[in-house]
């Protein structure tokens, strides 16, 4: 049941979030982000 929560919170619930939240600061901001967001949360690339 674990595996399928985590699973289920990194491959629907961060992305379909992460898009709202995009569109939203988007909107806030007046311009879009100037690097393209990432939603994998298993490499640390971006730190």
């Amino acid at each position: 049941m674990v595996r399928f929560l985590k699973q289920a919170y990194e491959e629907f619930w961060v992305p379909f979030l992460g898009r709202l939240l995009t569109m939203f600061s988007t909107w806030i901001e007046g311009e879009p982000p100037k690097q393209k967001p990432t939603f994998n949360l298993r490499t640390k690339e971006n730190e």
